[in-house]
């Protein structure tokens, strides 16, 4: 063992390094090793939108539709989808010949499983489902998927990744019932092997897996498992994933500080990737609890300054302070109730405060003690409230714990949430009523009902009245816009620079 890795071995701790080492040792040069931040609290893509599970589910569960380099719904599962000229009705046909990794053939019975499955489990899906009358299988490889009314936005909803719906087969859905799926059968390029409770998760190739024959473009196209085993380790510590590509130990290292970027730019034995931008966004609990009344939201929001706050995520380059809820690099960007935005200003927020009738009682700000860029986010948040007079508590607890509390209408007040890229409003988790935080609003329900039957042009003047009415309601307090970090050794090649990190098409050199 080198003197890198006996470093490595120190910080890491020996059983979680040997068994990386090990598996290492025995098949070098067909494993691939990722160093991820936190364990996943799941492989249920249906039911959480937690970046851990995506990066290490859809390797293993595949959609009807996904996403291309510009972010394009493509076919995957699905080989076409026909709308009716009353736009009610979708006809979409199934693959066939696609395998499941237990050896069942996909069908449209399965489809329809998963689909209703989500629709009734996740956000996003339970927002698509107020618009499904029906959903049937018409024979083994066509679904039929009929609207109450006409919705723009289906295929979209049906692209999603963010707890997304993705495929499983009808027994598994069936088996799991109301609790979540632990038995994760896909279609993917890779299949499930073990997880090893707080040290690793394990994929294999699926050698019968059915590749599409199109070019490779984005999440879209031609899927290869190119290592036959692709291990997914959880290394809490950030220097330790750093120091691991370093010395061979990982090969690609997720969520890396920013501070080590401009180190990397002249170390030709590690390639550095700035991601998509991503969302920071202060989460109240307007279900349940003192943060229900909207008065005392907006003196919360009056009392941000997001300059203070996003140097968490690096040096300049690393964030950017913008009030919209959609990216710049949309055709979806608003400043429609800007004036809201970074207002700073402690008075104010003492004002607004006093006509909400606050009264000094604690407000609760629950945080991931997993979560190193939420965690900062959240002590700097606590530190300008209280000086705004707000009697902030923090409540530190750990990954699963954190998830547990939120997924809970009581017992917290408010949260961080860092938001992964999207292409379309309505992609959007805090656009739903069922997200956390729970947003119940008759005007935004009447309003996203016209955005998503409008014409283009009606469409974006309808989204700035949406997101006008996001500052008025403070659905969340929006931080800024940051980029993400990751770094692989040089000898990983066909890593595509996505928002979602992924390692299909991705191979090392000899």
């Amino acid at each position: 063992m080198t003197k890198r890795s006996d470093t490595l071995t120190k910080l890491l701790g020996t059983s979680v390094l040997s068994g990386c080492l090990a598996a290492g040792a025995a098949v070098a040069e067909t494993q691939l090793n990722v160093a991820m931040k936190s364990q996943p609290p799941t492989l249920d893509l249906h039911v959480t939108s937690t970046n851990t599970v995506r990066n290490v589910g859809a390797h293993i569960n595949e959609g009807l539709f996904t996403f291309d380099a510009d972010f394009a719904p493509q076919p995957m599962l699905a080989e076409s989808v026909e709308t009716s000229d009353d736009g009610l009705t979708y006809t979409i046909a199934i693959r066939q010949g696609v395998p499941f990794h237990n050896g069942d053939e996909l069908a449209a019975s399965d489809v329809v499983a998963s689909l209703d499955r989500w629709m009734a489990r996740s956000s996003f899906g339970r927002t698509l489902a107020r618009y499904v009358e029906t959903l049937d299988a018409s024979d083994d490889h066509t679904v039929v998927l009929t609207l109450n009314q006409p919705a723009s936005f289906v295929v979209t909803a049906l692209t999603t990744w963010r707890a997304g719906p993705f495929i499983y087969p009808e027994e598994v859905i069936e088996a799991a019932g109301e609790e979540r799926i632990t038995d994760p059968i896909g279609t993917g390029p890779f299949r499930f092997v073990e997880w090893n409770e707080g040290q690793d998760i394990v994929l294999e190739r699926f050698d019968d897996y059915a590749a599409l024959d199109t070019p490779a473009s984005g999440y879209a196209g031609k899927r290869e498992a190119l290592v036959d085993t692709l291990r997914f380790v959880f290394v809490p510590e950030l220097s330790v994933r750093r120091i691991g590509v370093e010395s061979g130990d990982f090969h690609v290292a997720l969520d890396i500080d920013p501070d080590s970027y401009d180190q990397y730019q002249d170390n030709p034995e590690v390639v550095s990737f700035l991601g998509a931008p991503r969302m920071t966004t202060f989460i109240p609990n307007k279900a349940e609890g003192i943060m229900a009344d909207v008065g005392l939201r907006r003196a919360v929001q009056a009392a941000v300054c997001v300059e203070d706050i996003l140097p968490v995520y690096g040096g300049d380059a690393f964030w950017r302070v913008d009030p919209s809820m959609t990216w710049k690099e949309t055709a979806w960007w608003s400043d429609a109730g800007a004036e809201l935005y970074n207002v700073c200003d402690t008075e104010k927020a003492q004002s607004l405060a006093a006509e909400a009738g606050y009264d000094g009682a604690p407000i609760r700000l629950a945080v991931s003690s997993d979560d190193e860029s939420k965690f900062s986010v959240a002590q700097i948040l606590e530190q300008q409230l209280r000086g705004a007079g707000f009697n902030v508590t923090l409540e530190v607890r750990d990954a699963a714990a954190h998830e547990a509390t939120l997924d809970s209408k009581d017992g917290w007040d408010f949260a961080i949430s860092e938001h992964t890229y999207r292409t379309h409003p309505i992609l959007h988790s805090h656009l739903q009523a069922t997200w956390t935080g729970w947003w119940e609003s008759e005007e935004r329900d009447r309003l996203v009902g016209e955005f998503l039957t409008a014409s283009a042009e009606d469409a974006a003047r309808i989204w700035d009245e949406i997101h006008a009415l996001y500052y008025q309601d403070v659905v969340v307090i929006k931080i800024g816009d940051y980029f993400e970090h990751h770094i692989a050794a040089d000898e990983v090649q066909g890593y595509a620079n996505m928002p979602e990190p992924f390692f299909w098409n991705v191979s090392l050199a000899d």
